[in-house]
């Protein structure tokens, strides 16, 4: 799926944060837009990302990765192995903005290395003008803005030319500031990143703890909104599911007594 700015109607992921590829295949089947492999909070390795990009991509679903950290060392192989993009947690700093997502870019814009016999180009099979183009154009270097000052600044980092996104971390940004992603003036921020993804044609990400939150979202025009995550998704059913029928165990034993 190529992750375009364009889309009027915004895509709809979720974070992955159980390692099981039974569950990506059933977020696919679920009908999402695309997953985002979580590596900065969930215990996910180089070689089980690889597998869960493979297995999103195989069931319709774009492959997003959450990078550990903003070192970037994990980049190359991440791109090798045919993600569609990443996220770069933390940032607070255009230095930092320019100098990681430059590493996604083929070089001599970038410093991203030829793999042309790599996943990404297809084993050696794909034409490499083919493959540096896909890899330049469709892969997205997003970068996370979760504090006060980077986010005010948004636009900032919209302007670097190697940066094609900015996603919205409000769980970092509530921590710091104590503020609820409700709060006026949080929202003040919230729609002030997606004027300027807009002005500038890029795209912007957030993430939701609820559907109606994330519809919220899609309305103010978010092109990628993020809508809890597996491990909340099951946990959840699991103890609605539960409570259902404990409910209804309990009202047919009254029904009996009475």
């Amino acid at each position: 799926m190529k992750l375009s700015a364009e889309r009027p109607d915004g895509l709809i992921g979720t974070w992955v944060k159980i390692p099981a590829l039974l569950t990506i295949e059933a977020l696919g089947h679920a009908g999402f837009d695309y997953v985002v492999i979580d590596m900065e909070h969930a215990p996910h390795g180089l070689a089980q990302a690889y597998d869960f990009i493979v297995t999103a991509q195989a069931n319709g679903m774009a492959a997003l990765v959450r990078l550990p950290d903003h070192v970037g060392s994990d980049i190359q192989r991440l791109l090798d192995a045919g993600a569609d993009g990443l996220l770069v947690p933390r940032v607070t700093s255009t230095e930092t903005a320019e100098r990681i997502t430059r590493k996604m870019i083929f070089s001599p814009v970038g410093e991203r290395g030829l793999g042309a016999t790599s996943r990404a180009g297809r084993w050696g099979l794909a034409n490499v003008a083919d493959y540096l183009r896909r890899g330049d154009e469709q892969c997205l270097r997003m970068v996370q803005l979760e504090d006060w000052q980077s986010l005010e600044a948004a636009e900032d980092f919209f302007a670097i030319d190697s940066v094609n996104g900015v996603f919205v971390g409000l769980g970092d940004l509530g921590l710091s500031t104590g503020k609820r992603s409700s709060d006026s003036d949080v929202q003040r921020l919230v729609r002030g990143v997606a004027d300027c993804a807009r002005r500038f044609g890029k795209l912007s990400g957030i993430a939701a703890a609820t559907p109606e939150e994330a519809r919220s979202y899609l309305d103010i025009g978010y092109s990628l909104v993020m809508v809890s995550n597996d491990a909340t998704i099951f946990a959840k059913a699991a103890a609605e599911t539960l409570a259902a029928t404990r409910s209804g165990t309990r009202a047919a034993a009254s029904n009996r007594r009475s």
